[in-house]
């Protein structure tokens, strides 16, 4: 999997998977707008008619001081007589005011007749804690207005009025349905520039997160259009910078992995430098050397020697990565792979063998010719062993590769050979597994070794063993081609 397509995958992980709905920020806005304009309507509408109620409670009072007061007056004379007459004039004070609904007389001797609408006897008002010739309201929870009924300074009885509340309910249905009608204007009003002006906000960050979605798929040619002197307008150059940013660190990284392995480069860019430092390794080492390279570099045109080189180190590099092995360096005529570095494998020796004899079927494939009639061969040497893996050079230029006594070995057996042989310690072919063989050539004196080594050629005899050279063969140079006819195209 290549890095796109991880980015790919991540996004689609479980950890960043987004719900299948979304309330979008217009809709946020104007909701937001709308139950604040709603939430201040009802608060004004409480105050108002607070308001309203004291000036109607207080225009009701004045109304009913001089209405109680004039029935007061009128009902001295008739209880002074002890006559029928006080009825009548209820009667006709209630057919006069359609307000009234009922009223409660309280006669000398104690005794209470009421009038017009029937009260239960809770809801009627106690009389005798009148003040004198005074009208006033009574406790409760209607309106209740009385007086205590006096003559010559003597009270002689008292009278109290029921009022309807029929006007309030029928101010506040008037209130409630003008000012619900007008916030509901401003509602809609207000919610329709909050929800075109959320729009505008809003699509410029919806571009922005399309854009962020492109860039973590490894889209970095996303560049949006600045408009404005805002906060969106500010993120969004940020973003394109970023992109850019990210667009020269990709194009680093890709420069840099033609130079080096991927997965170094992806430690160095991703990781913090901790994969970097030294460590020892057990790896096999893979050298492969041009034979009688000086001859063929000096009756050859340059341009013609680095085509040559390029073609055979293009081929070994994929061969080579096909086996999970890493070319650590190219020193002039010859390749340094590493196996089991920086990908782990347990099977690096036998990977390393099917390596070199593939690039020795390689060479025969390419065929390239030499001055002197014969053909483009190399030698390759292979040794297992410890090596120490680290930076290695100065503070101004590091190489990150492997060194160490296998290393050595590994470049000496490679001399050892002619053209198309793999050599080989004993050591080393012992742990390559079945499926080859070993052609040995004698103990050898190699230098930083103390006894002789016994070194010898591999074969490669198992038919699954020469299948999976083909294979690598074949894939090395279906790549190799279709690589060229990009380039013709």
């Amino acid at each position: 999997m290549n890095r796109k397509e991880t980015k790919r995958s991540d996004t689609h992980s479980p950890a960043a998977r987004k719900p299948s709905w979304r309330i979008p920020i217009r809709w946020h806005w104007a909701m937001l707008v709308g139950g604040a304009v709603l939430a201040s309507v009802l608060v004004l509408l409480m105050i108002i008619l607070d308001l309203e109620r004291h000036a109607w409670l207080d225009s009701q009072a004045r109304q009913a001081e001089v209405q109680v007061d004039r029935l007061a007056d009128e009902l001295k004379i008739p209880l002074l007589a002890g006559s029928a007459e006080a009825d009548l004039i209820i009667k006709s004070f209630l057919d006069k005011v359609p307000a009234v609904l009922t009223i409660r007389l309280k006669l000398p001797g104690g005794m209470y007749e009421d009038f017009g609408q029937k009260t239960s006897k809770e809801e009627l008002p106690d009389l005798d804690a009148l003040p004198k010739d005074a009208v006033v309201k009574l406790a409760g929870e209607h309106l209740w207005f009385g007086k205590r009924i006096v003559y010559a300074g003597t009270p002689i009885g008292s009278v109290a009025v029921r009022f309807s509340e029929k006007q309030w309910h029928e101010l506040v249905a008037e209130l409630v349905t003008r000012i619900l009608l007008a916030s509901a204007a401003v509602i809609l009003l207000s919610g329709i520039l909050v929800f075109w002006l959320a729009g505008r906000m809003s699509r410029p960050l919806e571009r922005l997160a399309q854009a962020a979605k492109r860039v973590a798929a490894g889209d970095y040619t996303v560049q949006l259009p600045v408009s404005g002197y805002n906060e969106i307008a500010d993120a969004t150059r940020q973003f394109n910078d970023m992109v850019k940013e990210l667009a020269h660190k990709e194009e680093l990284r890709n420069v840099f992995g033609r130079y080096l392995n991927p997965k170094l480069v992806s430690e160095v860019f991703d990781g913090d430098g901790r994969q970097l430092e030294g460590f020892q390794r057990d790896v096999t080492v893979l050298f492969a050397d041009m034979v009688g390279f000086t001859s063929f570099a000096e009756a050859t045109r340059t341009e013609q020697v680095i085509e040559v080189l390029n073609a055979h180190f293009g081929v070994f590099h994929r061969i080579i990565d096909h086996f999970d092995g890493h070319v650590d360096k190219y020193i002039g005529d010859a390749v340094m792979a590493v196996f089991n570095h920086p990908r782990d494998d347990k099977e690096h020796a036998r990977h390393a063998a099917m390596a070199a004899l593939a690039m020795v079927e390689a060479c025969n494939r390419l065929r390239r010719p030499r001055p002197d009639g014969g053909r483009v061969q190399f030698r390759m040497g292979l040794n297992c062993g410890e090596v120490i893996v680290g930076n290695i050079g100065a503070d101004e230029r590091l190489q990150y590769t492997v060194i160490g006594n296998a290393v050595n070995v590994a470049s000496r057996v490679c001399n050892l050979g002619d053209g198309g042989q793999v050599i080989v310690p004993l050591a080393t072919f012992e742990r390559m597994g079945p499926g080859f063989a070993f052609d040995p050539i004698g103990d050898r004196l190699i230098k930083g070794v103390s006894e002789p080594l016994r070194c010898g050629m591999i074969r490669a005899m198992a038919a699954d063993v020469r299948e999976r050279i083909d294979e690598a063969v074949n894939a090395a140079f279906d790549t190799r081609a279709t690589i060229a006819q990009g380039a013709d195209a």
